[in-house]
């Protein structure tokens, strides 16, 4: 059963969506970062599925969904160190990261300000590739994956993109856009799987790649058949290829460290 809590960090509240698992002792808890726009609601569906054996936290970013907004937007890096403050605060310990799109930035940038923030990343549809850094083009290609995406997503996003109001959805995807998280990742120590869906305009299987290829412990995978929000339009095929990481991970960490390329359908 899903719980929603409600936290301070800074002063600024922070919402959060939680499911603790009866089968969650001795697992690692699973922490869900939102995209762009809109919050932790599109999470869902994917929570829902990880939490039959993990506690489950998905919280909303600060401007997003139901946390509280600061006085001006704010930047990835002020993004990832709320989130690992409020990771602190709520006793989470070694968890599996799991971003979708921006939220994967947010968590590239954690993991530089916190190189032990996690035991483990899944990293989907990361934005933003290096050779489209353009807003006007990644817009673009967000309504052509529109298409693609469940119908019951529309709702959803527009209700959190009216929430959170166009100076903060303009400045954040601003930064985006100037965000490399190309950079970053390589630094990254932990086991990483950085996937697609094969129907998503905004990622390609070349930038998936080239990213895990730069780490030490990466691995990309593609989902046939899925668009950009695998968590939200994809969700059981998302779930599994977190569990089947995880897994991997706890099992062998030494195979978890050897790059690999698979794909996987819907």
């Amino acid at each position: 059963m899903m719980i929603g809590r409600v936290a301070s960090v800074d002063s600024l509240k922070l919402y959060s969506r939680e499911w603790d698992s009866p089968s969650g002792a001795g697992r690692a808890p699973v922490v869900l970062v939102h995209g762009l726009g809109v919050s932790s609601r599109y999470m869902v569906p994917t929570a829902k599925l990880l939490a039959a054996t993990h506690r489950v936290f998905a919280p909303d970013l600060p401007g997003f969904g139901l946390s509280g907004s600061p006085r001006r937007p704010y930047t990835i890096a002020e993004h990832a160190r709320t989130l690992g403050t409020w990771m602190h605060q709520s006793g989470i310990v070694a968890p599996v990261l799991v971003g979708n799109s921006f939220g994967c930035q947010v968590i590239a940038e954690l993991m530089v300000q916190r190189p032990g923030a996690a035991a483990a990343l899944v990293l989907s549809a990361p934005t933003v590739e290096s050779t489209r850094r353009s807003a006007v083009g990644e817009s673009g290609r967000l309504l052509f994956d529109a298409p693609f995406e469940s119908p019951s997503l529309v709702p959803i996003v527009i209700r959190d993109y009216i929430r959170a109001g166009p100076r903060t959805i303009l400045f954040t995807l601003r930064t985006a856009i100037a965000d490399r998280i190309e950079d970053k990742l390589p630094r990254v120590e932990c086991p990483t799987l950085i996937l697609r869906g094969s129907r998503d305009p905004l990622v390609s299987d070349a930038w998936i790649r080239r990213l895990a290829g730069s780490m030490r412990c990466g691995h990309s995978q593609r989902l046939n058949g899925a668009p950009h929000a695998v968590n939200f339009s994809a969700a059981p095929a998302f779930a599994a290829a977190i569990l089947a990481f995880i897994e991997t991970v706890h099992r062998d960490e030494h195979s978890a460290c050897t790059p690999g390329v698979t794909s996987a359908g819907r």
